[in-house]
């Protein structure tokens, strides 16, 4: 986490060893959540059709929503936090500042409570934790990067979901 912060700070984008690091991560994680999810570690008490169903729904939409906010950016330096572009304040980023992390996170917890697994959403809950204290970091760099326009964003949209009043 220091890291990505350094190079945020230094270079005003990650350099591309820190973001093969950060996709080595999500990599990792992802085996991490697919194991925890095939083993059924920690059994969630929820009947069967209903987790199935609840899961499908979770894991169709949190992945729209990820797909809708990775979609907006010009290519994959931008993806990868490598190459800066312009703000996105439209679409999926109307409704969330980070539409991309919170899809993956109800992805996940949608595959958990699909299977039942407790110790998957517990995986999931852990990458929660690792985001929020992440996304300060971004926010950082956003308000020095796009300024005072980052700072109106920030007041018209919530961080994780909605539109302020």
């Amino acid at each position: 986490m220091q890291r990505l912060a350094d190079d945020m700070q230094r270079y005003r984008s990650l350099r591309s060893s820190t973001a093969a690091v950060m996709w080595t991560a999500y990599v990792a994680h992802a085996a991490l959540t697919g194991g925890t999810l095939a083993m059924q570690w920690a059994p969630l008490p929820i009947r069967p059709a209903v987790a199935r169903v609840a899961g499908a729904a979770l894991v169709v939409g949190g992945s729209g929503l990820c797909v809708a906010g990775v979609c907006r950016f010009g290519g994959v330096g931008e993806l990868a936090g490598t190459r800066n572009q312009s703000l996105l304040t439209t679409g999926s980023y109307g409704h969330s500042r980070n539409p991309q992390y919170l899809g993956y996170l109800i992805a996940l917890a949608g595959a958990a409570v699909g299977r039942r697994s407790g110790s998957a959403l517990a995986s999931t809950g852990a990458l929660a934790v690792i985001y929020a204290a992440w996304i300060p970091v971004e926010e950082n760099h956003l308000t020095e990067l796009y300024g005072h326009h980052y700072t109106d964003y920030t007041h018209r949209t919530r961080r994780w979901w909605g539109r302020r009043n």
